[in-house]
Order: structure tokens, then C-alpha cells, then sequence
């Protein structure tokens, strides 16, 4: 059998994984959702294809090799990366039409016991990940950004304000020269992770609140994690 190239070897692990989480964000109210994580999967596997292409004209440039590799791999990484921008935008759309069609807020019990258990599993989770300890400190900042705003806010429609920010900033950095791709976990990687943390965050709510037993939880911090490991390997 034909080995796949290193590209699309790597959007299909990323891709495999995004499917795991896709099932926890599922419920009748949630189409809109739905289209924007599809979008976000878009946004993610443009994004590897985008670094990897760059990565190979910046080891030419700095060799001083292979000049028409160089040109190609630049080509091929600023048309994946405006095909990211792109998808970005979609993504942003389906995003805030599913934030202005929520429902009301509930209120009642205090979900603050449930987002320290959610927190903690996620944490654990992420411990599982083969990195560095700097690494997994910058994740664990990412997810305590993401409690911080159930905590004080406490409601749902703040977590999608606060992933509209992180679009926000993600599209901006994009269009910056260094494409947000300098540090070890790259800040472009750091603000999707953002989003996906989010998206786990707001299952862990919508279960809080459910009527009957919710499965999704599980679903959640282990298809987040196989997410955002695809997101931390690659590019």
C-alpha cells in the first residue's frame, strides 16, 4: 500500500482525532455548532498544511538549497494559509449564529463544583500528553482561561464571547509576517486550543444543566484532548 505524504498523513491524524470530539458538541439545539466545529476542522487542517509547506521553504532559505522547492513551499503554505483565513471567517458566522440563537440562561445550583471536577479531568488528561513541562504549563494557563470566564461569568454566552475573541485573535495573527508560528507551542496552536477547551467547557455546562443522565462529559475531555494533541504535534 502507497504511504500517504507527510502533509496528508498529518491532516488525516488531525482529522481522526477532531472526529472524536464532534459527537459531544451533538444535541438538537446545536446544528449551528456543529457547522462551526466542521469549519474549525477546516480552519486546523489548512493551518498544518499552511506550516508544514512554510517550514520546508524556511529550511531552504536558511540552507541556501533547492531555490524552486523554496518558491513552491512558499506558494503552497500563503495559499493554505488564506484558505485557513476563510474558513476562519465561516467558522466566526456559524459561531455567532448559534450564540445568538441560545436559549435563557439558567440559573439555581452552582456550576463552580462541577468546573473544578472539569478542570481537574483535563488536566489530568493533558498530563498524559508526551511534552515538555514549559508545554504543559502554557496549556493548562489556556484552560484556566477558560474556567476563569464560567467562573465569573457563569453562563454559557460568555464562553462564546469569549471564543469570538479568540477567532478574532487567531485571524489577526494570521495575517501577521510571522503567521503567530515562533515559540515552541506556536500561538496560533495556543488560541485554537483555546476553542477547543471552550467547546469541552460548554459540554461540561450543558451536562450540568441537563434533565437526565448526560454522556457527554467523557466524550468531551477525551475527544478534546485527542484534538488538541493533533494540534500540538504537528506543524
Amino acid at each position: 500500500m502507497k504511504q500517504l505524504s507527510r502533509e496528508y498523513q498529518a491532516i488525516a491524524e488531525q482529522k481522526a482525532a477532531f472526529a472524536q470530539f464532534r459527537p459531544a458538541l451533538a444535541d438538537e439545539q446545536a446544528q449551528e455548532l456543529l457547522r462551526f466545529y466542521d469549519c474549525l476542522d477546516g480552519v486546523v487542517s489548512s493551518l498544518i498544511l499552511s506550516e508544514l509547506h512554510m517550514r520546508q521553504a524556511e529550511r531552504c532559505k536558511a540552507l541556501k538549497v533547492l531555490a524552486d522547492l523554496h518558491m513552491h513551499s512558499l506558494r503552497l503554505g500563503g495559499e493554505q494559509n488564506l484558505l485557513a483565513l476563510a474558513h476562519l471567517a465561516n467558522a466566526q458566522a456559524f459561531a455567532w449564529k448559534f450564540r445568538k440563537s441560545m436559549l435563557a440562561e439558567k440559573s439555581g445550583k452552582s456550576f463552580a463544583p462541577r468546573l473544578d471536577d472539569f478542570r481537574h479531568e483535563m488536566r489530568e488528561a493533558l498530563c498524559q500528553l508526551e511534552i515538555k513541562g514549559t508545554d504543559a504549563a502554557e496549556l493548562g494557563e489556556a484552560l484556566d482561561e477558560v474556567c476563569t470566564v464560567l467562573r465569573t461569568g457563569g453562563a454559557e454566552a460568555q464562553l462564546f464571547d469569549f471564543i469570538d475573541s479568540s477567532i478574532r485573535s487567531l485571524e489577526a495573527l494570521r495575517k501577521t509576517p510571522g503567521r503567530g508560528a515562533k515559540t515552541n507551542i506556536a500561538d496560533w496552536k495556543l488560541l485554537v486550543v483555546r476553542i477547543v477547551l471552550a467547546l469541552a467547557a460548554w459540554t461540561a455546562w450543558k451536562c450540568f444543566h441537563a434533565t437526565c443522565r448526560c454522556a457527554h462529559n467523557e466524550r468531551a475531555v477525551h475527544g478534546a484532548v485527542l484534538a488538541i494533541a493533533s494540534i500540538v504535534f504537528v506543524a
